[in-house]
């Protein structure tokens, strides 16, 4: 083996051991709270992007996503959610260059029989887009790329933030 390749397999090796010493580990499925097995999502509007990536994040960590509220364990409400864009720089032709994208949910949490387990709570999370008017269709796309992923991400964080409130109650 030679000196280099002995070196570069060393260096990695302590790397990897800094980092599992620090705790780092990979982002895994959050371990789900049992009143979440059976979770039916009521929005006043089931088909939003906010209410697809709920359902979706729900079914990856292991829930069943009912469609009917009287057979579900837990009922995550959605009492309102936006998503916007707001202009953070204009260039010197008056367009706008730069956009701050803005995705917010309201939601609670109840079970069965409709008794609060989460009062209601907000999260939000924004993200930056440059605009650039010659890459119209391109710069568009981006921004509803980057408001599919920051839903995803509000949709994780309200399945964490469940996770840790409801997973303390008796």
């Amino acid at each position: 083996m030679h000196q280099g390749s002995f070196k570069s397999i060393f260096v990695m090796g302590l790397a990897l051991l800094l980092l599992s010493a620090c705790g780092f580990k990979l982002r895994g499925n959050v371990e789900l709270p049992p009143i979440l097995q059976d979770t039916y999502i009521e929005s006043k509007n089931p088909f939003t992007g906010m209410a697809r990536s709920l359902r979706s994040e729900l079914k990856m960590a292991g829930a069943n996503v009912l469609e009917n509220k009287e057979a579900a364990t837990a009922i995550l409400v959605i009492h309102q959610e936006s998503s916007e864009n707001r202009v953070l720089s204009v260039g010197s032709t008056g367009k706008a260059t730069e956009y701050a994208l803005h995705d917010e949910i309201n939601f609670s949490l109840q079970d069965a029989a409709g008794k609060t387990l989460l009062a209601p709570q907000t999260l939000r999370q924004a993200r930056d887009l440059v605009f650039d008017q010659n890459q119209l269709l391109g710069k568009l796309s981006e921004a509803e790329g980057i408001h599919r992923q920051v839903r995803a991400s509000l949709a994780r964080q309200v399945i964490m933030r469940i996770a840790a409130s409801v997973g303390k109650q008796p």
